[in-house]
């Protein structure tokens, strides 16, 4: 049986939900990527399932699995953010991120939570910027009118049935 290892970063808790959770199904606990880089050391055949949010070109569990050795590992990557699932599908921005290790990790996209009731004044006023782009934009596609609808509201699309997908891959 393969050891498993959870590692996340959350900025406003929807990743480290999810992160317990599939902790939780795996019987293992949810460790920052510091405490990941040592465990992978000492368990040169852990299942890796690396969660994150993405913040623009922010995307912290990408950059953890680009700057480490993972040579060994079966390695997953779940991206946890607000984009509709056929456009960040169709973008897979994860996969750009990855750059050339794309090709080994497997990809996951799960849905989250913004809350403008608690975001930093310099998050809040990049929302409200891009926001304000869109709305300016002629020609809007569904996840522009999503983000332009839900602008100043708190949206929780966090699903943890999505985690039984990953769950599945993990155990494979």
């Amino acid at each position: 049986m393969s050891d498993f290892i959870v590692a996340f970063e959350s900025a406003y808790g929807s990743t480290k939900q999810y992160a317990e959770a599939l902790a939780e199904r795996l019987d293992v606990k949810a460790l920052n990527f510091d405490q990941a880089a040592e465990d992978l050391e000492v368990k040169p055949d852990a299942t890796l399932i690396a969660l994150s949010y993405v913040h623009g070109p922010s995307h912290p569990a990408a950059k953890f699995i680009t700057d480490t050795d993972l040579s060994g590992h079966r390695v997953a990557l779940c991206t946890v953010g607000m984009t509709l699932d056929d456009v960040v599908e169709k973008k897979d921005g994860a996969a750009k991120a990855l750059g050339r290790k794309a090709q080994d990790v497997t990809r996951f996209y799960l849905p989250g939570r913004l809350n403008y009731s608690e975001l930093s004044t310099a998050h809040r006023t990049t929302m409200w910027t891009i926001v304000n782009m869109l709305k300016a934009k002629p020609l809007k596609n569904a996840n522009d009118k999503m983000m332009i609808d839900t602008f100043d509201t708190d949206v929780d699309r966090v699903d943890l049935s999505r985690l039984a997908a990953v769950e599945q891959w993990a155990r494979g």
